[in-house]
């Protein structure tokens, strides 16, 4: 188990100005000390080979391991024309993660804008294509489970997707916070996931959060030998500088305490 960061744990220093990529990076090395980054595709500033080659150099300089870039891609859209376009979309993100050299991108099913059932097929055959195309690349697409009103809400959701999909480059992004029966549904699926978010949403001053029962969530993991990033992904309200770094502490010496 290795510890990282989301650039979206900071994404009002993102959206503010305050912050930009290579601070953030800087930030993660010096002050939060993780060993990996997963970097939001909106907190870069475009996709031109240049750009991305020097944000590849300054993480190597850093010593920090791109562990993955994120889409918020949306296959829950009406008419093909829309599903065509997420798909564009989608192989531009790839080409830029291949260009950063990370090895997975954390994708979304999406968010049904009509009826689940109806729009499913659909869903999974713009899935399929993005395999096809991750699959040239070499990277595996991490789908994240997401409740809210999303196709992925359940364990049983996954299991239905990854067979509908039958791809050995779709995984999981097991979000911690993000199944509606929690628990039950991650124990299904955590052998699944080749990337991790901890869900923080109320960082206590000792870095404990309500959202989950992390020492549960790694004593599972120990269980099932989990050896990729888990990646601190705060959505509360407090400053994130301050609640970020308590939180990334915390699951720190939580995940040395399970040996």
């Amino acid at each position: 188990m290795k510890i990282g960061c989301c650039s979206w744990s900071h994404h009002r220093h993102f959206e503010s100005g305050d912050m930009d990529i290579f601070d953030w990076m800087e930030h993660c090395a010096d002050t939060l000390k993780v060993g990996g980054i997963e970097i939001t595709d909106g907190h870069l500033d475009g996709f031109g080979a240049e750009y991305l080659a020097k944000v590849k150099r300054v993480a190597t300089e850093l010593c920090l391991t791109i562990s993955g870039v994120t889409i918020s891609n949306d296959y829950g859209k009406s008419g093909a024309k829309a599903l065509d376009a997420e798909v564009e979309r989608m192989r531009v993100v790839l080409e830029a993660t291949l260009r950063l050299g990370a090895p997975v991108l954390r994708v979304f099913a999406g968010w049904p804008d009509a009826d689940k059932e109806k729009q499913w097929a659909e869903m999974a055959r713009r899935m399929k294509a993005s395999c096809k195309m991750a699959e040239r690349y070499g990277i595996v697409l991490a789908v994240e489970n997401h409740n809210h009103g999303g196709f992925i809400q359940t364990a049983g959701d996954v299991e239905r997707l990854f067979a509908d999909v039958d791809s050995r480059c779709l995984s999981l992004n097991l979000d911690t916070g993000n199944f509606i029966d929690g628990f039950p549904s991650i124990e299904k699926t955590i052998e699944k996931a080749v990337h991790i978010h901890a869900k923080m949403l109320n960082i206590g001053p000792d870095g404990t959060d309500t959202t989950t029962d992390y020492p549960r969530f790694a004593a599972l993991m120990k269980q099932v030998n989990y050896r990729g990033f888990v990646c601190v992904e705060y959505e509360g309200k407090e400053d994130e500088l301050s609640a970020v770094t308590r939180g990334v502490e915390y699951l720190r010496k939580l995940m040395l305490s399970q040996g």
